[in-house]
């Protein structure tokens, strides 16, 4: 301590403006972090055949933790005002499989040969990803 019992910030002015000024930075920055949207989907905006694929997995899960469906995600895309779902498991998916607001899966291949036009709905205006289930391993790459 200073023998006149000054405030610090009298001993130590610039110091202590521009410990001030980081302290007006970085409270709204973690605020703003802090504060992030969320990108889950609410139970009620689930498709019904979604809900049982995803109970399905879980309980393959609870009876086998080593299956590495715990390392998986349903994620929803929208894409030309449709929601296509992609099933993405970070251990088995190249080509994750890509299901129709139905459920119906999206076939890689017509007649033998690759079906672009099945995709190029999806692909072309992807956006809005929204998750509807992690795995409890699954994290964003």
């Amino acid at each position: 301590m200073f023998k006149d019992n000054l405030p610090l910030e009298l001993h130590y002015p610039i110091e202590y403006l521009k410990m001030k000024k980081y302290l007006i930075f970085l409270i709204p920055s973690l605020l703003l972090i802090s504060c992030q949207k969320d990108s889950s989907l609410k139970d009620s905006e689930i498709p019904g055949w979604l809900k049982e694929r995803i109970a399905l997995d879980e309980a393959v899960i609870l009876a086998n933790p080593a299956s590495g469906l715990d390392c998986a995600a349903w994620i929803r895309y929208d894409s030309s005002g449709d929601h296509f779902y992609v099933y993405f498991n970070m251990l088995l998916s190249s080509w994750p499989p890509v299901y129709d607001s139905d459920g119906t899966q999206l076939s890689f291949m017509d007649d033998g040969g690759f079906d672009d036009k099945a995709y190029k709905k999806f692909r072309n205006s992807l956006c809005c990803k929204k998750y509807v289930w992690k795995g409890e391993k699954y994290y964003e790459l």
